[in-house]
């Protein structure tokens, strides 16, 4: 068994060779430590489950470089097309009818395969140097929990069962997320089988248990915004009932732009401007229109004179704005519609549109 790190120049071409060759490999992913192998290589499956301790049967979730290369080994119906263009890349596993494609043990009992397309720059980089998918369950026996450092990861094995890795990547810790949100899509009506810090809902949404939930979800969405904003400023209208989750939206954004100072509602001052540095943004605003009813309103904080290049703004109440300054907004800047619903007294749907 070798260790390298991510650090090491050479990793990918290392790892790449070691999983070609049939090897059992510990690598980081973007939510847990996970165990990579060439899941079309019979000898290399039957490795990992006697590693993990799981019966054939039971799947194995496999990850890709994008949709082209899933529909190789899975079958897509139309909602779960939908549901890579809006999840993926991300921290979700979707199950679909499997094409029998890969070696025994690697599909479930009855013929299904989850993909997954991991929020992962070092995991895509190994899987598209690869050409073809690798096994991306988590890196644990299992019944055990889920590992995010390598140190933690030799304290509960053998030396039996460390005999059979061949390779181990080492990235250092890795955040505290929870492995994937599994996602059964052979249906027209999606199951969750495994909830993850992230829950999908049919149409564009998500369920949020609490302000983390909510927070996790902002983080998510704002990393899908910029790769698909076309203007250099970034708007985005987050409507629905008071208390429903808005501001702690609009402070997990800041957050993830770099904002150190404590973002609090801006009702009785409008809004609050932030500087950020964060790729090419230098403003953050935060802006709550709940107390603003007429045009006037809005000339008097000269309203749209904030929306310049480089700025990123979460807007409260986007509804009071008035149908000239939406036309604006939507004109000439990169404008994403969210909204906040109550699902139950402890549970909200957030649907966004983009």
């Amino acid at each position: 068994m070798k260790i390298i790190k991510t650090t090491d120049p050479n990793f990918l071409i290392e790892t790449a060779a070691v999983i070609k060759n049939g090897g059992l490999v510990i690598y980081p992913s973007d939510t847990v430590y996970i165990l990579a192998v060439d899941p079309q290589n019979p000898t290399a499956v039957k490795k990992l489950l006697s590693f993990k301790n799981r019966w054939p049967g039971k799947a194995v979730s496999v990850a890709v470089s994008d949709i082209k290369m899933a529909q190789n080994y899975v079958k897509l119906l139309p909602n779960t097309r939908l549901l890579y263009q809006n999840l993926l890349p991300g921290p979700f596993t979707l199950v679909s009818p499997g094409l029998h494609r890969m070696a025994s043990g690697i599909e479930a009992e009855n013929g299904t395969l989850g993909v997954r397309i991991p929020n992962s720059s070092t995991l895509l980089s190994l899987v598209k140097n690869l050409g073809f998918p690798i096994t991306a369950t988590s890196a644990n026996l299992s019944g055990r929990t889920p590992h995010y450092s390598i140190a933690s990861f030799f304290k509960t094995l053998s030396q039996k069962k460390l005999n059979l890795i061949d390779l181990i990547v080492d990235a250092g810790q890795l955040p505290k997320n929870k492995p994937s949100t599994v996602i059964d899509a052979t249906e027209p009506e999606l199951k969750i089988l495994r909830r993850g810090d992230l829950v999908a809902a049919p149409s564009q949404s998500f369920l949020s248990n609490s302000e983390k939930e909510t927070g996790k979800i902002a983080e998510f969405l704002l990393e899908k915004i910029l790769k698909t904003a076309t203007f250099a400023n970034i708007v985005l209208a987050l409507s629905g009932d008071l208390g429903c989750g808005k501001t702690v939206f609009s402070r997990a954004v800041g957050k993830h732009l770099g904002v150190s100072d404590t973002i609090t509602s801006p009702t009785f001052i409008i809004y609050n401007q932030y500087p950020i540095k964060y790729l090419f943004f230098k403003n953050f605003f935060h802006f709550d229109l709940y107390r603003l009813n007429t045009p006037t309103d809005f000339k008097d904080i000269d309203f749209l004179s904030h929306f310049k290049k480089h700025t990123l703004s979460c807007i409260e109440w986007p509804e009071n704005m008035g149908v000239a300054n939406l036309k604006w907004l939507k004109k000439n800047t990169s404008y994403f519609s969210i909204n906040f619903e109550y699902v139950s007294p402890t549970s909200r749907r957030l649907t966004f549109s983009f």
